[in-house]
């Protein structure tokens, strides 16, 4: 896990923020994914990139989640 946390802060944003939604919808600690959330990013990401750019926004995450059959907790 910390491992894989280290390497999408290394790479940039998006994936952290990407990374971070799905580990606490998988049941990960909060405190594990503190750096994830804490990583700065302007405006929100889309959780499948290659999809539309609507659906709801988790703001705590700033990822829009627009994938289907993807709920929103």
């Amino acid at each position: 896990m910390d491992r894989a946390v280290g390497y999408a802060l290394k790479l940039d944003a998006a994936v952290a923020k990407r990374l971070g939604w799905i580990l606490e919808r998988r049941g990960v600690v909060p405190a594990r994914l503190a750096a994830l959330r804490k990583m700065p990013v302007k405006g929100t990401r889309l959780l499948d990139p290659t999809g539309p750019r609507r659906g709801p926004v988790d703001a705590g995450w700033m990822i829009q989640v627009n994938a289907p059959g993807v709920e929103r907790r």
